[in-house]
C-alpha cells in the first residue's frame, strides 16, 4: 500500500514568517493539494529563550495571508499532536532512553574546557572542528569524578566512522565520508532533546512522508539518517531546495531586501505576487509562462523541476510580477485592498466614499506598483481644501495674468458643459485652446495643476470627471487666487 503523502512546516517561532520558510512552505503546501495529502505545521518552540508567542502568531498569519492553508497544527489539531515541541518531551525522552539503552548514545561528561581546548588544538593544526569522541572513554572511576563535580553530561549519538548517504529528490544521490559526521549531541543535560533528535522522532509519529526543505540542511540530514537506522525506523523522502541568494550570488541578507513576509505585506505587495516570486526560486515550468495562480500551481508543481543551483532573489522580478498582479485583480477586488492601504496611509475616507475611491483607482491603478502608494497617488481626489501652487506652471509663452483669463474661461466652460464627462470636457478644451489660439498643451497643464495640485496625474480628462463638477471649480478658483498674487508679484 502506497503511503499517504504527509509533509510539514516545521517553523521555530524566533521571528515572523521568513522569506525562505514562506518558500519551503509553499513547496511543501503545493505539494500536499496536487497529491491529495496533509500539510502539517509544526512549531519547533524548543529554544525557550528566543521562541515567542507572538511569533508564533505572526507565522500563523504570514501563511493565512499567503493562502496556505493548513491540515494539523497547534491551532487546529489533528491526530498526531501535540504540534508544539515544546509539548513532545516525554515522546522525545522515551527515543533518547531507547539509544542509551542500545548504546547508540552516550553520556558525555567533557566540559566545556575541554571542548573549547580541543577546538583550539584542530584550529592550530588546521584540521577540521570536530569532536573527537573523548567522552566515550571515560572509564567508571572518571565519570564518577566528574559527577562529584557537577559537570552535567549531554547526551551524544555515537556516530561509528562509516560512510553516510541518502538519495535527494532535487539533488541526487548525497554522501558523507566516514569521519565527516561526529559524535553529535541529541539532548541537553536537562533531557531535552536538541533539534536533530526532535525533528527525527517527530516526523516519525506524525508519519510524514516527505521532508522538503532547504539545501543548508544537508548536513543535518546526515546525522538524521544516522537516527533513523538506530532507532529502527525507515526515514522519510527527502528533497532539499536550492538557496536563495542575492544577485551577487551571495547569501542573502537585509540588505538585498526583506527578510519577512509581513514586511512585503506592509510595502504593498501583493499575496499573488509574492507566491508567484517564491515559487520561481528554484523551480520552473518547463517553457515560457511566468504568471500563475496558487491554483494553477497546484496543479503545476513538481519537486522534479526543482533547480539545484542556487536561485537569485530579484527585487526587481517582485516587483514585475506585482505590477502584473495588480493589474490582473478584478476592480472590487483591488479596490478593497487598496482602501485598507489608503487609510493606513492617512486618507481620511468616508464609508460613502467607496464608489468615488473606485471610480479614482481605476484611473490611477496603471500608474500603482505597490499598494501601500495608494494614499500618496490618490490624496488629490479627497484633499477638499487643496490648494494649489500655480507657481508649478512655467510660464513661457504666456504670463501668469494670460493663464488667469486663460483658466476663467475654463471655469467658465467647467460650470456649462453638459454632459460633464471625459469626451465631452477634451472636446470643449481642445475648442477653447483653439479659439486663444493657444497650443492645447499650454491651456491643459495650467489646468490639470488646478484642479489636482501636481504635473502628473492619470489622463486629465477623465481625472476631471470623476472629480466632478464642484471640486474643479472650486479648485480653479483657488488656482485663480494664487495666479492673481504671482501676477502682481
Amino acid at each position: 500500500m502506497t503511503q499517504p503523502i504527509r509533509v510539514r512546516m516545521a517553523p521555530s517561532p524566533t521571528g515572523d514568517l521568513h522569506v525562505g520558510n514562506a518558500r519551503t512552505a509553499l513547496c511543501n503546501y503545493l505539494m500536499a493539494r496536487r497529491l491529495g495529502g496533509a500539510f502539517i505545521l509544526r512549531v519547533e518552540d524548543t529554544d525557550a529563550q528566543r521562541s515567542d508567542a507572538s511569533h508564533e502568531e505572526g507565522i500563523y498569519e504570514g501563511l493565512r495571508w499567503l493562502g496556505l492553508d493548513w491540515d494539523e497544527g497547534p491551532n487546529v489539531g489533528g491526530p498526531f499532536g501535540p504540534y508544539r515541541q515544546s509539548e513532545r518531551q516525554d515522546i522525545h525522552g522515551e527515543a533518547v532512553q531507547q539509544l542509551l539503552s542500545t548504546e547508540r548514545a552516550y553520556y558525555d561528561y567533557t566540559t566545556a574546557e575541554e571542548r573549547a581546548a580541543e577546538r583550539e588544538q584542530q584550529r592550530a593544526e588546521g584540521q577540521p572542528q570536530r569532536y573527537s569522541g573523548m567522552g566515550r572513554h571515560f572509564t567508571a572511576a572518571e565519570i564518577a569524578e566528574r559527577k562529584a563535580a557537577g559537570v552535567v553530561p549531554a547526551v551524544r549519538f555515537r556516530a561509528d566512522p562509516k560512510p553516510v548517504r541518502f538519495d535527494d529528490i532535487v539533488l541526487g544521490t548525497i554522501r558523507a565520508g566516514p569521519d565527516e559526521v561526529d559524535d553529535f549531541v541529541i539532548a541537553r543535560g536537562d533531557g531535552s532533546a536538541l533539534y536533530n533528535m526532535a525533528v527525527v522522532v517527530d516526523d516519525e509519529h506524525m508519519r510524514i512522508s516527505h521532508v522538503v526543505r532547504g539545501k543548508d540542511h544537508v548536513s543535518n540530514t546526515f546525522r538524521q539518517v544516522l537516527l533513523y537506522e538506530a532507532l529502527g525506523w525507515t526515514p522519510p523522502a527527502f528533497a532539499h531546495l536550492p538557496l536563495v541568494v542575492n544577485r551577487r550570488r551571495q547569501k542573502f541578507s537585509s540588505r538585498d531586501g526583506a527578510q519577512w513576509v509581513g514586511e512585503y505585506r506592509t510595502q504593498g505587495y501583493l499575496p499573488e505576487a509574492l507566491v508567484n516570486f517564491l515559487i520561481f526560486l528554484g523551480w520552473a515550468p518547463g517553457d515560457e509562462r511566468e504568471i500563475f495562480s496558487l491554483e494553477e500551481l497546484v496543479q503545476e508543481f513538481r519537486l522534479e523541476r526543482v533547480n539545484r543551483a542556487d536561485a537569485v532573489f530579484d527585487p526587481q522580478r517582485l516587483d514585475h510580477f506585482n505590477g502584473v498582479w495588480i493589474r490582473r485583480l478584478d476592480l472590487d477586488d483591488l479596490a478593497e485592498r487598496a482602501w485598507t492601504y489608503a487609510t493606513a496611509g492617512g486618507l481620511e475616507l468616508r464609508p460613502d466614499q467607496r464608489g468615488y475611491f473606485r471610480s479614482a483607482l481605476e484611473l490611477e491603478y496603471e500608474r500603482l506598483s505597490h499598494l501601500n502608494r495608494t494614499a500618496e497617488l490618490m490624496d488629490f481626489f479627497f484633499d477638499d481644501d487643496l490648494d494649489p501652487d500655480m507657481g508649478q506652471v512655467r510660464f513661457r509663452r504666456h504670463t501668469a495674468a494670460e493663464t488667469a483669463r486663460a483658466l476663467e474661461l475654463v471655469k467658465a466652460l467647467v460650470d456649462d458643459t453638459e454632459p460633464f464627462d471625459d469626451p465631452t470636457l477634451e472636446a470643449r478644451m481642445r475648442a477653447l485652446a483653439s479659439d486663444l489660439g493657444w497650443k492645447a498643451g499650454d491651456l491643459f497643464m495650467p489646468t490639470r495643476i488646478a484642479v489636482t495640485g501636481r504635473k502628473a496625474t492619470p489622463p486629465l480628462f477623465a481625472t476631471m470627471e470623476v472629480l466632478g463638477r464642484q471640486r474643479c471649480r472650486e479648485r480653479l478658483q483657488r488656482a485663480l487666487s494664487g495666479l492673481a498674487k504671482l501676477a502682481t508679484a
